[in-house]
């Protein structure tokens, strides 16, 4: 955070694979000193007077309420964990040689649209795709039935979609622990959604 010289930086556990409803919100020691709480209660209060109170020192200034305990120790435990097992250069390098591989193995199925970069160096391990004549969402189902879990929809990116001419795609991530094995289910699943789903031979489908 340092080297960023960033004031506020905000994320999400999930992301790291901690669980759903707890994340991680930074702020810079020189901004937070000056703030005032928003919210009352809990450990936020030093001392309190009829007229005045005084705020409570960084970072219990900003606790109201009770912390999420179950949830905080496994999201601190997910990125040491991942580094542990991975190591920041093996996770660079698993996900940067698992992107060329996904990219070529996607690229085999029939009719796939893929979009984003072909590059495997600047690719990031998210992959959108559509079967022309396809809806996203039987795209979705489809895949479902394969035991292949991906997103469907316009992924909060609406100004995207219509610069690229859809109205929404199907969309797979992936992260460290995703394997070899991982890739060819996937590839296996949209060739038979493909034949199942008559993609190529449809007309488009209306959003």
């Amino acid at each position: 955070m340092a080297a960023l010289g960033a004031d506020f930086y905000a994320f999400s556990g999930h992301k790291l694979g901690a669980p759903t409803g707890i994340g991680v919100l930074y702020g810079r020691r020189e901004v937070l000193e000056p703030l005032e709480p928003f919210f009352g209660g809990s450990e936020i209060i030093r001392e309190v007077w009829l007229d005045r109170a005084t705020w409570n020192d960084l970072p219990w200034r900003f606790r109201a309420g009770h912390a999420s305990h179950r949830r905080a120790p496994s999201a601190s435990a997910r990125p040491s964990t991942t580094s542990r097992a991975w190591g920041a250069r093996r996770c660079a390098g698993t996900t940067w040689s698992s992107s060329r591989r996904r990219s070529l193995r996607l690229g085999e199925v029939e009719d796939l649209e893929l979009y984003g970069p072909r590059d495997p160096e600047i690719r990031a391990g998210v992959f959108s795709f559509n079967f022309p004549g396809v809806h996203r969402a039987d795209l979705s189902a489809a895949l479902d039935a394969e035991g292949v879990a991906v997103r469907a929809g316009h992924h909060c990116a609406q100004p995207l979609m219509r610069r690229l001419g859809v109205a929404g795609t199907a969309r797979a991530s992936f992260f460290v622990h995703t394997g070899v094995d991982d890739i060819a289910a996937l590839t296996a699943a949209l060739q038979r959604a493909r034949e199942l789903l008559g993609a190529g031979r449809l007309r488009p489908s209306p959003s």
